[in-house]
């Protein structure tokens, strides 16, 4: 089964947050930076992957909040 992931998509409304493979948004806005802050909590709460997409769609940035498969060098156990 894939993880779970959350993302931060433009929309015809503004900015969107979705769940990966879901038709339909989670959350509508009309700021991305409003998009961003619930995306981030709901990944934080969620301990999923946050993907933050440009206007055109391109992946800008990506937040693990859950178990990250390659977590920095000094938060290694």
């Amino acid at each position: 089964m894939a993880k779970k992931s959350n993302h931060v998509v433009p929309s015809s409304s503004g900015w969107a947050v979705k769940k990966s493979g879901a038709d339909r948004a989670s959350k509508t806005f009309d700021t991305k930076e409003r998009a961003v802050e619930y995306g981030r909590e709901l990944s934080k709460h969620e301990k999923t992957e946050l993907f933050i997409h440009k206007s055109n769609g391109m992946i800008q940035n990506r937040n693990s909040y859950g178990n990250d498969p390659n977590p920095p060098r000094d938060k290694r156990h």
